[in-house]
């Protein structure tokens, strides 16, 4: 009995912990490589902490970077996996269970200011037009105040071109349990099934 009303004391503590506000000011940019730093006020303003985003690649592709990205250009490269990502995107019921989940968020998030610029292609105009059938709403849904967000697609080349800066401010427990209830949703399984190439 006493240990379950310590493990009780305990989660309710976590939740406790959880549900107090962080406050995020971020400043992120790149494109074959990001960089940029994010900075965190939590338990209103006692912890503070601040640290350059993490890299992704290197400045410059290596040469089996290079081949790669010239076969995936020709459609040398097996694309196998991305076809997965397309076939579940296909899906009106996750795609909307995907819309549902951005409204989400976005009440979630109580903004300061956002400045976002992002461009995108996946290199086949067929295949970028799917995934901007996603991501294009994003731009009418994400009405923040204090919020310039703007996303433009690239039917000609494979790109992904990012510049995110702004503060925010999130309860933690509000995206848990948004990002559960888009988990264990029937939309998301079956997408997840699709993704592993099995049929729901």
């Amino acid at each position: 009995m006493g240990v379950l009303l310590l493990l009780a004391g305990l989660l309710g503590l976590v939740l406790l912990l959880l549900a107090v506000p962080v406050n995020l000011d971020f400043r992120i940019e790149g494109t074959a490589s990001w960089s940029g730093q994010v900075g965190v006020r939590w338990m209103f303003g006692l912890v503070r902490l601040r640290a350059p985003f993490p890299r992704r690649g290197a400045p410059g592709r290596r040469p089996e970077e290079e081949s790669r990205a010239t076969r995936a250009r020709d459609g040398s490269e097996p694309r196998g996996r991305g076809r997965h990502v397309l076939a579940a995107l296909r899906q009106a019921t996750f795609r909307g269970r995907v819309y549902r989940l951005v409204g989400d968020l976005v009440r979630a998030i109580h903004v300061h200011r956002v400045r976002l610029r992002m461009r995108l292609g996946l290199g086949d105009p067929a295949d970028t037009g799917l995934l901007w059938a996603v991501v294009g709403p994003v731009n009418a849904v994400a009405r923040w105040r204090d919020a310039d967000i703007r996303i433009e697609p690239d039917f000609l080349e494979p790109v992904l071109e990012f510049h995110a800066e702004g503060g925010v401010e999130i309860v933690p427990l509000r995206f848990i349990l948004l990002a559960i209830g888009f988990a264990l949703s029937p939309p998301t399984i079956r997408a997840w099934c699709t993704l592993r190439g099995h049929r729901a």
